[in-house]
């Protein structure tokens, strides 16, 4: 799996504090073992020793005479007397060493500067510890300040959310931040978005379902209420008939939408040829086109084989067919082009009219449902062409409406295929 971007500020923030923190510790340390001055005098006043101890105080004057020591540096060789015998003066030493030459005499070496060893001790080795204990206590804390607070939001917008505040928004709290928080920042933002929409649309299918059914029971209690008065009126039995079958296809559709909203996954598929399913449906609705003085055409290419619902897919086609020869011109033909393209392994289907069309701006709303053409509210429920829509994207397909220039409306339906 690549990295992310949350991953690579968590790895350099925890990589650069550990290096900080040995860095820091490390220049302590360094900086207190340093000694001013000339970095060889140790060696100098050891070799200075070894000489007045082997081979006596001539040997160790010339020594200090070839030193060519800076000016705030000074060695000298001292008797018991407190006479200089070798080297420069040393009024202030800051370092003295006891010193038995070759001959016997016991001598003083003195330094202006301290060794190593003999100066005031450096920090304490626990130093470097408690510096990359306040450090990364530092860089903890802004951590778990960089990480806790997004998700304080998160948690509190989830929670506005749950309550039904479907307004409520992550994304801008963010400011200027990029990485992976700021992308979930954005998914539950389009979450309460898409939530807000499909409880509006609930609600508005509600309102329209109540609406649909309210009036065939209207009509069938007014109905019952004249037959209770003059029994010998039998066409308000055909009338409750009538409406009664006009409720039992309502609330089918309604069941059929519900089933394909709730658990698609659900549904069996079986090997089909589309093309032969469209041959049945283009057949059965002639009869109903010629009714209507018009005709159903078919121009299909070869066989298209894929594994779908074939349920689904009947009422599909079978719903803009008959759509098309309900808003067709009286002695028109509505045609019905399906094309195979192997290459990118998909159908398309096209149902074209002679019909009024729709308006430009309702030719995505024709595939919501309850949604109907203008001043058409007596023909169909409006639940066709959603119906359609569903079965299209539950097949991973395609579904579009447009104008055609010469008149008419055309319904474009690709469908990839599926072994």
């Amino acid at each position: 799996m690549k990295p992310s971007r949350l991953f690579w500020k968590l790895f350099l923030a925890f990589w650069l504090s550990t290096s900080l923190t040995f860095l820091v510790g490390l220049g302590i340390l360094v900086m207190g073992s340093s000694r001013p001055g000339d970095p060889h005098l140790e060696t100098i006043l050891a070799t200075e020793e070894q000489l007045l101890r082997q081979f006596g105080v001539e040997s160790g004057r010339q020594l200090l005479a070839v030193w060519e020591h800076p000016a705030d540096q000074a060695v000298g060789v001292y008797d018991s007397a407190g006479q200089l015998l070798a080297g420069a003066p040393v009024t202030q030493p800051a370092y003295e060493r006891s010193v038995v030459s070759k001959d016997g005499a016991a001598l003083s070496l003195r330094s202006t500067h301290p060794l190593g060893k003999e100066r005031d001790k450096g920090p304490s080795p626990w130093t470097p510890l408690i510096i990359g204990t306040v450090m990364s206590a530092l860089f903890s804390g802004y951590m778990a300040f960089y990480l806790a607070w997004p998700l304080a939001y998160l948690r509190r917008a989830m929670s506005d959310v749950a309550q039904g505040r479907f307004e409520t928004r992550v994304k801008p709290m963010m400011g200027a931040r990029r990485d992976e928080v700021v992308d979930l920042a954005e998914d539950c933002d389009r979450m309460a978005n898409q939530l807000k929409l499909l409880v509006e649309a609930q609600q508005h299918l509600l309102h329209d379902i109540s609406h649909e059914l309210r009036s065939p029971l209207t009509r069938m209690q007014a109905a019952i209420g004249l037959l209770q008065q003059d029994p010998a009126r039998l066409e308000m039995v055909e009338r409750i008939d009538r409406e009664s079958v006009r409720m039992d296809t309502l609330i089918e559709a309604l069941l059929t939408l519900a089933r394909m909203q709730g658990r698609p996954e659900s549904i069996e598929r079986e090997p089909i040829d589309m093309v032969e399913l469209l041959s049945v449906i283009v057949e059965d609705a002639r009869f109903e086109a010629q009714m209507k003085g018009c005709q159903v055409s078919l121009q299909a290419g070869s066989a298209f084989i894929s594994r779908v619902s074939g349920e689904l897919l009947y009422r599909c086609f079978e719903n803009v067919i008959r759509n098309a020869v309900r808003y067709t011109r009286p002695g028109s033909t509505v045609v019905v082009v399906a094309e195979t393209n192997p290459e990118a392994g998909c159908l398309t289907v096209r149902i074209s009219d002679q019909g009024p069309g729709v308006e430009n701006d309702r030719l995505q709303d024709i595939f919501h449902p309850f949604e109907r053409g203008l001043n058409d509210s007596s023909a169909g429920f409006g639940l066709g062409l959603a119906i359609a829509s569903r079965a299209v994207e539950i097949h991973g397909g395609t579904i579009m409406a447009r104008n055609e220039p010469a008149g008419g409306l055309t319904v474009e339906i690709s469908l990839p295929h599926q072994a």
